[in-house]
């Protein structure tokens, strides 16, 4: 059977349903494919956390993407939420981060960072934190609240992103295995899957730690590789305090619930995705450093995903060098659900052939090309033994 679409758009995690979405409103017909079911690697495996921004200020490609999608979440997850029914757990929850004492300039370069972009920061006491976390162990004097941080469920949102997407027309493909890409003369023009042809003017891949074996198979290389994240679950009788707390890149996450994440790792491990004995204790050792009292919360549940990491932990957005068709958001790292409504509409935005409303320099997919070919080519050496 054979079926023509405006736009094909592989791999259906939280970069592919949000783009199908923008793409669909705007009355684009659409076919998204996943191998497995819609949203059940990395995009599923993260915590929700999404930090503040301030496009007026924002100046670095990180600050500038991650302001824009602050910008955007507000709206948008209150309009999945009135489409679908589906509450995504959007809210602002507020955000401390510590410190310990060998981290005192990182931290105090991170709080001008914030600072620098406009963004609310207050510097607070220790006794301001326990106001904050009750529990909260003492040794950390030094401590700022970002009042405006965010957080959402990452398993209502995927839901509720699906849901959206079939209402506005979106053909959604699962299990879609053996992809047969046809390219020629710079043009990918068909791909064949179990017993369709799918047809298309243009196509997007957004298949996160997948990216580079899938990219590689179409002659074109881009260093993007898998870091395994592990998360572990706790659950308490009520939420013992309402805000995300960071220690460097770790952290936890309350839900209202009474649900608290742990996270999370960050292993060269390949397309090995599995939770470990010693990167499960390592968390509860973090947590109970944190807020001793967690030592006593149940736990519910533990996993791990694959993050599609870039070697400035930046995603790779826009078209394929050499082709005239192909388009590819990958590369995001811990990023991609809080950046997705911002990653979406950009990518919606170029293969519209319209202008983003944020410069994508040092986002775009070929700022890597002029490096050495040697240099490369040791970045891509890690996929010979993981492509699967």
């Amino acid at each position: 059977m054979s079926v023509h679409s405006e736009i094909l758009i592989v791999g259906a995690g939280v970069v592919g349903l949000t783009t199908a979405l923008k793409l669909a409103e705007r009355g684009v017909s659409v076919t998204l494919l996943d191998r497995q079911l819609v949203g059940r690697e990395a995009s599923w495996a993260g915590a929700g956390m999404l930090p503040p921004g301030n496009p007026a200020s924002a100046v670095t490609p990180e600050a500038r993407l991650r302001s824009y999608s602050h910008a955007l979440w507000p709206e948008f997850a209150a309009d999945l939420a009135d489409r679908t029914g589906i509450d995504t757990g959007y809210h602002i929850c507020g955000a401390i981060e510590v410190c310990s004492h060998d981290q005192q300039d990182e931290f105090c370069q991170h709080n001008a960072q914030w600072q620098a972009e406009g963004i609310r920061v207050e510097r607070i006491s220790a006794h301001e934190v326990q106001q904050h976390v009750a529990d909260m162990d003492a040794r950390f004097e030094n401590a700022i609240f970002l009042p405006d941080f965010a957080q959402v469920r990452n398993p209502r949102y995927l839901k509720a992103l699906k849901a959206a997407c079939l209402q506005r027309g979106v053909e959604i493909l699962e299990h879609a295995h053996a992809l047969d890409i046809r390219q020629n003369d710079g043009r990918i023009s068909e791909v064949r899957v179990d017993a369709r042809t799918l047809h298309f003017d243009r196509i997007c891949f957004s298949v996160g730690a997948w990216s580079a074996s899938l990219m590689l198979s179409l002659g074109f290389s881009i260093p993007v590789k898998p870091v395994r994240g592990q998360i572990v679950q706790l659950q308490l009788p009520a939420q013992p305090f309402r805000c995300v707390v960071e220690l460097g890149r770790r952290y936890l996450v309350p839900r209202r619930d009474g649900l608290i994440l742990i996270g999370s790792t960050e292993e060269h491990a390949g397309f090995a995705k599995h939770t470990t004995t010693e990167g499960v204790a390592g968390l509860l050792d973090f947590a109970k450093s944190l807020v001793p009292s967690l030592a006593h919360a149940e736990v519910v549940n533990t996993w791990a995903g694959l993050r599609p990491g870039s070697p400035d932990e930046l995603p790779l957005l826009g078209p394929v060098p050499g082709f005239s068709n192909v388009f590819i958001g990958a590369g995001h790292f811990r990023s991609g659900l809080q950046m997705s409504p911002a990653t979406g509409t950009i990518l919606a935005d170029l293969m519209l052939g319209e202008t983003p409303r944020i410069s994508l320099d040092g986002l775009s997919v070929d700022r890597f090309s002029s490096r050495s070919t040697a240099a490369l080519a040791g970045v891509l050496s890690c996929f010979s033994s993981m492509i699967t």
